[in-house]
Formats: C-alpha cells, structure tokens, sequence
C-alpha cells in the first residue's frame, strides 16, 4: 500500500510538472527514474527502493528506445536529401491559387508523410514551405499552418513508425504476449479518424482559424533605422559597442558597422568614422543624438528599401520543443558575437512582446526576427535550437540520395508486413544503412536524434516497470473492474480510451504511453477482453493531442508563426479529440472482436 502511495505522489508531480513546464520534459523523466531507484524509509522502518537500479535504467536499453531513435535518423536522412521538400513545394504550389485546396494539400501532405516520418519533422518541413508559399502568393500563414500540424499528428496513427507512442505500446504488447501490433494493423481505425477529421478541418477550422495577414516583421516598420557616424575625437573610439552605454540595457541595438563602406562585426573595436546602423525607437534615438559619442546622420523608416541599401535580411525563427535556449533571456545569448546577427523582434503565442527584449526569458514556441546579412542568416539556420522559416531552412546533400533513402524507407515497410523481420532489427538496420550508404553523414545522424525525447522515455519506462513490478497496475485494473462490473465492453473501453484523451492533451503523449499502457493491458487481463484491439484504440487516442498547444511539438510550434491563441486550439482540437475518442470506442469493436 505504501509504494503504491508513493508511486501516486511520483506520477501526481510528473503530471504537474510535465504541465506546468517548469522542468524540462527530459529531467522531470530522470527525477522520476531517480525516485523509485533510490531508497525511501516504509512504515516498518526498512529503506527500500521501487525498482533495483538494473530494472530503473533498463528502459534506455529496450527496443522502443533504439527504434524511434533509429527513426529520427532515417526521417533526418529524408531531411538531408530534400526529397520530402521538392515533393512538398511542387504540390503546394500547384494548388496555391484556392485556399480549400491549398489548405487540404498541406492537410493530406503532412497525414501522408507522418505515416513514416516522425510527425515533428514533417511540420519542420513544412512550415518553411507553407511560409514562403504564402509570402509568395500574398496569404496569411495562419490559413493553413495549423492544417500542417493536425496533418502531422493525424497521419503519425496510421502506422507503427508513424509516432514514438505506436511503437511503445507495441514494445509493451510484444514483451507482455510475445506479439506486437503489425505495421499497418493501426491503419483501418486511423482511417476513419482522418475522413472524420478532415471533414472538420474543412468545415470548421476555415471558419475559426485567424486570417489576419500582419507579419512580425511588419510589426516592427514602427521602429526607426539609424545611422551614426562616430567623430574622429569621439570618447567611443578603442571602445566596443557593448561597453558603450547608449548600448546597454537594451536602449537601442547595433545592426551593424559599416567600415570604409564595408560591414564589418559589430564587436570590433570601434575607429573614427565608422558608421554604426542602429535600430531604436524615437525616445531612444533622440537619446543618442544628445550623445557626443555619435553624430546622427540620417534616419529612415525600417522597410524594406533600408534593409536592402544596407545588404541587410530578415529571418523569423521559431524555438522547438527542446531548445536549450529556453529559459535564457535574450541577452544572456550570443547572438551578434556567434552569427553577427541581432534579435529586433520576438512574438509569443501570435502575439508581440512590449517588455524589453533584452529582459524577456525565452520559451518553446517563441518567434525570434533576426536581422543581419545573408551569410549570417544562412550560418544562423544551421543552429539546431532555432527553426528558421525560410524555403531553403534544410540544406540538401544531394536529391540522388533520396531514392536511396526512400528505398530503405520502403523495405522497412515491405519486411514488417512479410514478417520476413521484426521492425526492432529492420529499422535500425536501415537507419545504420543510410549512413554508410551516405544518405547522412554521422555528425548528421547524432544531430537527427531529439535526446531529450529519449531522455524522456528511458525514464518514464521506468514507472512503467513500477507500475508492474508493484502490482500497481493490476489493483488500478481490479478496482476499474469492480466499479465498471456489469457494463458492456464497449463502455469500458470508452472509459479507457477516455483517459487517455485527457492525459495526451496534457503531458506528451509517449509518456501517456507508458502510464496507460501496462493498467489497460491489466484491464483486459481481468475482464477477458481482447487485449490486441484494445491496445491498438489506445495508441490512436492517444496520438489525439489535438486541443491544447503544450501537447505535442507540432502543435506548439506552429502557435507563434501562426499567430494563434489557445481558444483556436481548443474549439478545432477538442472536437478533433472528441472525434477520436467517439470513433475508436465505437468503431474498434466493428473492427476487431474485443468481448
């Protein structure tokens, strides 16, 4: 009874936590893992820990963890090979002249991918896409960006590679039954999860998404341009501008130094005549001209004709889940001193910030403006902590390796459904092949691998052990049973899938994987139903993140780009996971006999 307190306490703070954000996902996994290794006194006074060190660290050694990280190099190398983009903009482009058909494009492209792509990478691929389309055309991305993350989390149900939760709850039926879920066994449920979807995207998101067409970047035309000269008998001179005082307590910021008509950093010492261009607001400039520092040469309105005189270019960035940014303030990040390039704006939750940049702690989903010159901007995009939101954010080693890559993609698939060989050696197989075959370089792969996500599970598998190992699971299951006792099994498997819904709009869904996973298996077990379908239900319900952004990685990272607010995911999301759970609970058993 004690540790099954104990276990109640530890999930109560994981949930807490994974909610409130305020610990990183991947630690709040290993303090879980930490508290039911490490010994705590029972009430008969012995010290004993839930789980012996071998059981708490061994989930980093289990199958489901090897596979998805094997899966983010294979989705990498697709990446790398710009197979996935070239497809991506010859279809959006070819429809971009209708907004239905543009948004159902970008819905159909994201489902289709993110049945063998992990579903966060297709978003990354497609929101650059998506912006330079509408950025070409004259739309508002916020038409059709949510399509692409919907889209993503949509087709991640249709198969065992499709997201990270499939192929837990797999892991977790093949070493419970000696069988996991078969490669395509998801599709017929997900199908129809989709046509009811879709059908909603169609008719409901077009009335409800935002369509206003005001950019970030279009937010800042209210700031003034400067530039300065610094006078031959100028205090400044030997000094560098982060020493300066106009410079400091973001009072204005450098964009750059011109020197004999040429840019050179912004950290250089300054020398008599250098012309400094500075981004400021009214007050701030008329500051600088009282200074006798500097002499006001000219000012300008921030457009588009300064930035170009000045060689100048704009990149909107979004930080993704996992940005080990987040938590920094802005100007405790070296952004001029590392890339040259300086942070004139940033938007939360589609809207702009009006306290100091400089002061402002990042967060996942925040938009950064960057302004500095092509080659910092291209040197700035391949900064794994930011997406950039430009066409060519992902640089192609070469589209002769995309078959290549797809063909490794396709035996995956060909041997799953044969039975010739298990997926748990199939895909690391391939994703091993693709780098020797050079579809990614090495460096490349380790940099496809989101460790934190595999932080996470290797941790939360562990109070998946507790959860057995303790009997947890069992008495959660026994109680169910007794309460439910009399029902029919359909409204038992709608309570199941009902808590599931719930906790995948809260914490991610692969930890909601491995909680609800061994306590339905354990329900099944004492009922006599049908575990097979039963789990199959669960792993498309949970893959249902629909209703709040905090959910998933998709969700969030389209909410600044896309200038969207909770309510947007609320009334689109919640009748998305609504539609779920309905169809699973009713049409699982259609499917599949789970009496």
């Amino acid at each position: 009874m004690a540790e099954n307190i104990y276990l109640a306490v530890v999930l109560a703070f994981a949930i807490w936590s994974f909610w409130s954000q305020r610990l990183r996902t991947d630690v709040t996994a290993m303090l879980v893992l930490l508290s039911l290794i490490l010994p705590w006194p029972h009430p008969d006074g012995q010290w004993s820990a839930v789980l012996t060190p071998e059981q708490g660290f061994s989930g980093f050694g289990s199958s489901a963890v090897v596979m998805i990280a094997s899966m983010f190099v294979l989705a990498g190398a697709i990446v790398q090979t710009g197979a996935a983009e070239a497809i991506g903009m010859k279809l959006l482009r070819r429809v971009a002249d209708s907004e239905w058909r543009l948004q159902l494009a970008v819905l159909l492209f994201a489902t289709l991918s993110s049945m063998f792509i992990n579903d966060t990478t297709v978003v990354m691929i497609l929101m650059p896409l998506v912006v330079s389309i509408c950025k070409e055309k004259k739309l508002s991305p916020s038409r059709y960006l949510m399509f692409a993350a919907y889209g993503s989390l949509l087709g991640g149900q249709w198969t065992l590679i499709g997201t990270r939760s499939n192929i837990i709850i797999s892991d977790y039926l093949r070493q419970e039954t000696g069988e996991g879920i078969g490669f395509f066994a998801f599709t017929p449920l997900a199908a129809v999860v989709f046509v009811f979807s879709a059908v909603v995207m169609m008719f409901l998101a077009r009335k409800i998404l935002p369509s206003s067409n005001t950019a970030l970047s279009g937010e800042l035309m209210k700031e003034f341009l400067t530039e300065v000269d610094v006078p031959e008998d100028s205090p400044a001179i030997g000094s560098r501008l982060y020493e300066v005082e106009a410079f400091q307590r973001d009072r204005l910021a450098a964009i750059a130094i011109l020197r004999n008509s040429k840019r050179v950093p912004v950290t250089v010492q300054l020398r008599g005549n250098d012309v400094i261009i500075v981004r400021g607001t009214v007050e701030r400039i008329a500051e600088l001209i009282k200074s006798s520092d500097f002499r006001v040469v000219e000012e300008t309105k921030l457009n588009v004709e300064t930035l170009e005189s000045a060689d100048l270019k704009t990149v909107e960035a979004v930080l993704p889940l996992h940005s080990r940014y987040a938590g920094y303030m802005v100007r405790q990040l070296p952004f001029s001193r590392a890339y040259d390039v300086t942070v004139i704006g940033m938007s939360r939750h589609g809207k702009q910030l009006k306290a100091p940049l400089n002061e402002t702690r990042l967060e996942f989903g925040d938009s950064l403006l960057f302004l500095g010159s092509a080659e910092d901007i291209a040197r700035l995009r391949e900064n794994q902590d930011f997406l950039a939101l430009e066409e060519q954010s992902f640089p192609a080693i070469g589209r002769r390796k995309a078959w290549l890559v797809l063909s490794l993609l396709v035996s995956v698939i060909v041997l799953a459904v044969t039975g010739l060989l298990a997926p748990n050696i199939s895909i690391p197989a391939a994703a091993m092949a693709a780098v020797m075959l050079g579809g990614i370089s090495w460096r490349g792969a380790y940099e496809a691998i989101d460790w934190p996500t595999l932080i996470l599970l290797g941790g939360m598998i562990s109070f998946g052990h507790a959860l057995d190992e303790t009997g947890a699971a069992a008495q959660i299951a026994t109680l169910t049973v007794d309460v439910f006792s009399g029902v029919s099994p359909v409204i038992l498997l709608g309570g199941i899938l009902l808590v599931a819904i719930i906790f995948t709009q809260i914490i991610e869904n692969a930890a909601v994987a491995i909680i609800v996973a061994p306590i339905a298996y354990q329900v099944a077990q004492a009922t006599g139903m049908d575990v097979y379908p039963i789990m199959v239900a669960l792993a498309v319900c949970i893959s249902a993140g629909f209703s709040t952004p905090v959910s998933h990685e998709s969700t969030i990272l389209v909410m600044g780009p896309g200038q969207y607010e909770f309510k947007h995911y609320f009334l689109i999301g919640g009748v998305l996971a609504i539609i779920t759970w309905v169809v699973s609970t009713l049409v699982a058993p259609l499917l599949w006999n789970i009496a």
